[in-house]
């Protein structure tokens, strides 16, 4: 199709265009109409012919192409990262016939499973492991074998997705709920793996110095955790996943037997592409130990006897031996992947940053000398042009300010006539500059046709560096590593030039995973924000030491009217974040911001290697004074203290998201108050968490979604909502709306006839899980034998809990409905976890 407007006039012979122009074109303006219409036509026939095809059609066509080839939709996973609603059927759509034209093949059940619910999984086709008579005639070799005891590598197998012995007959349906059966001809398995396996690279190892000097984890808390496969892209799409295609635990007889396909042996730390690697020395020097230098070992009980030069690696367990007479004198460093359910509390994942720098405009506090923009103290040419864009009234009271402190009047009128400047373009000139040494990084900016914010940020900075020591610095960025790349080589250091400097917003950063062991304590000013955070895909941790004996030790924060104090991406072990506010600060002032993402407080401060907590009672977090509110998200943290004054301040708003609150047993107070009464002067919003522990609060605002796996006493309950949670029963909260055990006892107090039954029924949705230690890989993950109302029991028929946003249900459900569409007739197919 042309864009000329004149395709038409241009078709007509040459006599009548020549008259037509003698005429004042009239008959190219009539055509030029009529082309418009034929354009529209031309369009409408293209559409339709685009509409014949998947590919090219409207979105309001793919609904009826998928009727038209019987195409079966899902339930919508409710994920935040899933794609556009309308671009999914499409997708789904277009590949139904080439599915269809694969249909019964495993590899094609594997692949459904991964677009359907992002799950690794495993066909196994169990006919081919049942023990059978064979024919004569009809010799296959390849069939499964009884059991060989001196073939070990088969034993470790045996039941597993990965078993090749044969089986009796076992006569359960694979589909049963009670006790489901696998060994049998029709019988097809699909082993699901829910856990993710999460890298660590370049981290120090652990030294159980209570064991022995040569003794070390993996995992820097001193648990044990066993180590995961990183898995591998498959060399061929037609054929099942293999061990190294799946994210699994490493058994030591599969790493005994295959080293070079699990130990990375490249040097360079930076291209960490296998499951393990284990390093010598510190910093830039780090030495590889090579895969010929491990052996695969049963470290249970620490009794190994090493040769020289050799080490010891346990990969279940995640331990590791050195040689006694040879101790790495520089530390221990490894890599590897540890398994988790989601991405909560911090880790090499990727994570959206908070923006420190979003506002740029000038504050109270901000102008700490305006003695400069006086012609008495400062003549410059900067100085005159802004002088000269003040108002009367602003240059009166300059004249008459004669030393600091400033008068809040004489702020009051220089910071709107000042961000006024800072939003036009008329700040910078050369000729105005040219005295003034600018950065290579605001030269580059003021090159730049800037508009809006950062055009704000541009001219702030010229006045930074013009004033510096008048006008605080508005954001200042500190990074901290233990190699040659980060600014500073510890928290500290940071922290001591972030004190010097004074900036209104500030991020301190630490750019790799290493573990600083020091003694932190930040005073924050008034209207001043700090984000003490990782970086991204990184996950430090910060080590607290008994540093005083006569004193408690912690990692400590004081914060001012109107400051901000985030933690974001850490893991802080040994003892918990103590945050005091001042208790002068009246509720005229501004309110004090603290924000706890995507990161680790242990729970018990530090675990044995039985993942037990060293100390139970402790609290991770203790909130003294603060005139604010707190924000939790996306993070694991022991029990939560509360000390605020219940007399002079409201209650302490706290929000709390995707997060597990464990405070080691349910007898334990997940969120409490030192005294007697132990009532928390706390308002409580609770979404989509698992609470481990009792609560007790002035009141809670609203709850949603989430497990309580301890008795909650709420002091005011007129006010608020408890909504599709568990509450334990004898727990006094708000109204409750769609909360379990209520549900069923509602249900049974209805039915007279299973009155003998009604005790049973609260013990049946209780919720169990597959593990309630911190540091083991189903920590807080929902078991398989759990009531299906706690599983599907949140408003969205998610599962209650911080693992809501999973959708595991929904995903089961889309599977299923696959699965049914794609097995081969006579078959009967089984979902089975494996994790």
């Amino acid at each position: 199709m042309s864009n000329s407007p004149d395709r038409l006039y241009e078709l007509l012979p040459a006599v009548y265009r020549i008259r037509d122009a003698e005429l004042g074109y009239p008959l190219r303006d009539l055509l030029r109409v009529i082309a418009e219409q034929v354009d529209i036509v031309e369009a409408d026939i293209t559409q339709l012919y685009e509409n014949w095809f998947i590919e090219t059609c409207q979105d309001w066509v793919v609904p009826y192409i998928g009727d038209l080839i019987g195409y079966q939709s899902v339930h919508s996973s409710g994920t935040k990262q899933q794609d556009n609603k309308i671009l999914n059927p499409r997708r789904e759509v277009a590949n139904t016939i080439r599915y269809r034209r694969r249909k019964g093949t495993l590899a094609l059940l594997e692949l459904l499973a991964d677009k359907i619910a992002g799950w690794p999984i495993r066909v196994v086709e169990f006919d081919r492991l049942v023990s059978k008579t064979q024919h004569i005639n009809h010799l296959r070799s390849s069939t499964s074998t009884t059991l060989n005891l001196r073939q070990v590598d088969g034993i470790t197998k045996l039941n597993s997705p990965f078993d090749e012995l044969a089986h009796t007959v076992d006569i359960h349906h694979i589909s049963s709920q009670e006790q489901p059966g696998k060994y049998n001809t029709p019988n097809i398995g699909i082993f699901v793996w829910r856990l993710k396996a999460y890298s660590m690279t370049v981290t120090p190892a652990f030294c159980l110095e209570e064991v022995s000097s040569n003794c070390y984890t993996f995992s820097i808390t001193g648990n044990d955790t066993p180590l995961y496969t990183r898995p591998q892209l498959a060399k061929d799409a037609t054929q099942i996943d293999c061990e190294l295609n799946l994210p699994i635990p490493i058994q030591r007889q599969v790493l005994q037997s295959h080293k070079s396909d699990y130990f990375d042996s490249n040097p360079n730390p930076e291209e960490f592409t296998k499951s393990l690697q284990v390093w010598k020395g510190v910093g830039s020097k780090l030495h590889l130990i090579s895969p010929e230098q491990i052996i695969i070992a049963d470290l249970g009980d620490w009794n190994y006897q090493l040769d020289q030069d050799y080490i010891a690696v346990d990969p279940e367990l995640g331990r590791m031996i050195f040689p006694i007479r040879q101790l790495p004198k520089n530390g221990v460093w490894v890599s590897y992947h540890y398994g988790f359910s989601a991405d909560i509390g911090g880790g090499e994942y990727d994570r959206t940053l908070l923006d420190s720098t979003a506002h740029f405009l000038l504050d109270v506090g901000d102008i700490q000398e305006p003695a400069i923009f006086s012609s008495q103290q400062d003549a410059s040419a900067l100085s005159e042009f802004l002088r000269s864009q003040f108002s009367s009234n602003t240059q009166r009271l300059l004249d008459a300010y004669t030393s600091p402190p400033p008068e809040s009047a004489l702020i009051a009128a220089l910071l709107p006539e000042l961000n006024q400047l800072l939003l036009g373009e008329s700040l910078y000139n050369e000729q105005r500059f040219a005295s003034i040494t600018l950065s290579t990084k605001t030269k580059s900016l003021v090159q730049q046709n800037l508009q809006g914010k950062e055009l704000i940020r541009c001219n702030r900075l010229l006045l930074e560096e013009a004033f510096p020591s008048q006008i605080r610095k508005h954001y200042a960025h500190y990074t901290v590593s233990q190699t040659l790349r980060g600014n500073y080589q510890t928290i500290t250091e940071a922290i001591s030039q972030w004190q010097r400097d004074k900036p209104h917003n500030a991020v301190i950063e630490i750019i790799d995973s290493g573990v600083y062991v020091e003694r932190i304590n930040i005073e924050l000013e008034k209207n001043q924000s700090l984000q003490l955070r990782a970086a991204n895909h990184k996950r430090p941790v910060i080590r607290i030491l008994d540093w005083r004996t006569s004193l408690g030790d912690a990692l400590n924060v004081t914060v001012e009217s109107g400051s901000c104090f985030v933690i974001d991406g850490l893991l802080i072990t040994g003892r918990g974040v103590h945050i005091e506010g001042n208790p002068t600060d009246s509720i005229v002032q501004k309110p004090v911001t603290i924000i706890i993402r995507h990161s680790t407080l242990v729970p018990g401060w530090s675990l044995h290697c039985d993942c037990e907590p060293r100390r139970s009672s402790e609290p991770s977090l203790e909130l003294f004074n603060i005139n604010g509110c707190v924000a939790i998200a996306y993070s694991i943290i022991g029990s939560i203290q509360v000390n605020q004054d219940e007399l002079e301040a409201d209650p302490l708003p706290i929000n709390i998201s995707d997060s597990i609150i464990d405070a080691i047993s349910i007898e334990g107070e997940a969120i409490g108050a030192v005294g007697y009464y132990s009532i928390a002067h706390v308002r409580l919003t609770i979404a989509r968490c698992t609470v481990i522990g009792q609560i007790q609060v002035h009141a809670i605002d609203l709850a949603e979604n989430s497990i309580f796996n301890g008795i909650i006493f709420v002091a005011r309950r007129q006010q608020g909502c408890i909504r599709f949670c568990y509450v334990m029963s004898n727990s006094r909260t708000p109204r409750r709306y769609n909360c379990q055990p209520d549900l069923v006892e509602q249900m049974v107090r209805q039915k007279t006839e299973l009155i003998d039954a009604k005790q049973l029924f609260p013990n049946r949705v209780q919720p169990q899980f597959n593990s309630t230690r911190y540091g083991t890989p189903t920590y807080c993950q929902l078991a398989s034998t759990c009531a299906e109302e706690i599983k599907c029991g949140a408003d969205d028929e998610s599962e209650m809990g911080a693992f809501h946003n999973l959708y595991q249900s929904q995903k089961e459900a889309n599977l299923r409905i696959r699965l049914d569409e794609y097995t081969p007739a006579n078959t009967e197919i089984g979902i089975i976890y494996a994790s």
